[in-house]
């Protein structure tokens, strides 16, 4: 029965200042990553382009340095989405579905809601917004001055966590998104231009 049971029961619900996640994590206006996507032994790598729209919208695009995309995926500020173009061996509900709730994860979609819930564990904040039938998990450490990743779970367990890598200050250097249910991972690491 033990297995049942989540395992944000056992972290400690906490108060701590309602909008810190307003100031911290990623203000991505025009970024450029190197990005490597492998799954289910299948591995893409190419360039993974973030920038806002002068229409306050959010496109990602992935392509391969040649130009030749993979996904262009447009998100609206009051969570529409849409997808603009896709490979076609990459156009599957499934798929679509966990590319955008990795990137409406990594975007902080909720940011400037309050947080439903906020637990603590080791040495960390959980700050918790709900998906539908998902949760997600925004971790920050216990003063709330730096965002450290992100989780998209279901009731019971972490499905997706995000790792936020800093070498400095302002958006991450290195990006980490990996599934647990399943072999699907993407990392990015930011270009210089």
């Amino acid at each position: 029965m033990s297995s049942c049971r989540s395992i944000y029961n056992s972290y400690t619900p906490v108060s701590a200042k309602e909008n810190c996640l307003m100031e911290l994590g990623p203000h991505f206006q025009n970024e450029l990553y190197k990005a490597q996507v492998d799954i289910t032994g299948r591995s893409l790598g190419g360039l993974l382009l973030i920038k806002k729209m002068p229409d306050t919208s959010t496109r990602i695009v992935f392509s391969t340095e040649m130009g030749v995309k993979f996904f262009d995926f447009e998100f609206r500020e009051n969570g529409e989405f849409k997808v603009v173009a896709i490979l076609k061996k990459l156009n599957r509900k499934p798929v679509i579905s966990a590319l955008r709730q990795d990137f409406e994860i990594l975007l902080m979609q909720e940011r400037g809601k309050i947080p439903e819930r906020i637990l603590e564990h080791g040495n960390y904040l959980y700050h918790g917004y709900s998906k539908g039938k998902k949760q997600a998990w925004y971790l920050t450490d216990k003063n709330c001055q730096h965002l450290v990743g992100a989780e998209l779970s279901s009731t019971r367990k972490p499905l997706v966590r995000l790792n936020y890598f800093y070498r400095g200050i302002g958006n991450p250097d290195s990006i980490q998104i990996r599934h647990l249910n399943f072999s699907f991972n993407i990392a990015l690491k930011k270009l210089e231009r």
